[in-house]
């Protein structure tokens, strides 16, 4: 059986009409989340998936691959899905004893926390790790494995999941360019950066 990449469009979302709608991100910079250390955005492309050992006697389901923007306002956040066209897929609101989603078909559901949510929202089941730690890369002490010699976290890790991470152009100074994650159970994650607090990857902005 050929396996291959899923994209979101196809993960529940393949026959959203085009009069639904979920509010997506506010575009362009803020001055407000750019200043506050506790208040960031940061945007780009993902591919989750899982492994199995061949012991285990089940087929993984084909990884699954789209666009994201997420927002961090103190103890909250907000994940958008994003489709190959920029329309919002789905919006996850992640608060400390909630998660809430909806997607574009208008179908909204709840849980406890993302560990609970599991796979109900595309297949794609989201670290149950504080986004400020492991997609900003802001660790406690004695979560980080090792540090760079700028002292920013390459490795660092908490409940079952293990993150790296790369840093360079065009990413501004401290943060990440490039995230890869493993988690319990064959869970993994890879994200590419291309936003970040307003500023873009050039090579990734729309040709004029």
């Amino acid at each position: 059986m050929r396996r291959g990449l899923r994209w979101l469009s196809i993960s529940g979302f393949l026959f959203i009409s085009a009069c639904a709608h979920v509010p997506g991100p506010e575009q362009g910079g803020n001055s407000a989340l750019q200043n506050d250390v506790r208040q960031w955005q940061l945007g780009g492309r993902f591919v989750a998936g899982q492994r199995q050992s061949a012991a285990a006697g089940d087929v993984a389901s084909d990884p699954v691959a789209g666009r994201f923007a997420w927002q961090h306002q103190g103890n909250d956040d907000t994940l958008w899905l994003i489709g190959p066209v920029g329309n919002t897929l789905a919006k996850v609101e992640i608060a400390p004893t909630l998660v809430r989603w909806q997607d574009a078909t208008g179908k909204r559901g709840e849980a406890t926390d993302l560990r609970a949510l599991g796979e109900s929202l595309a297949g794609i089941r989201l670290p149950d790790v504080a986004a400020e730690s492991w997609l900003r890369g802001r660790w406690a002490k004695a979560a980080v494995h090792a540090r760079d010699a700028d002292g920013r976290v390459l490795t660092a890790g908490a409940r079952g999941w293990v993150f790296e991470y790369r840093y360079g152009a065009p990413a501004p100074v401290n943060w990440p360019l490039a995230i890869e994650g493993t988690g319990p159970d064959g869970l993994w994650l890879r994200i590419a950066l291309t936003e970040w607090d307003g500023v873009s990857d050039p090579a990734d902005l729309p040709t004029p």
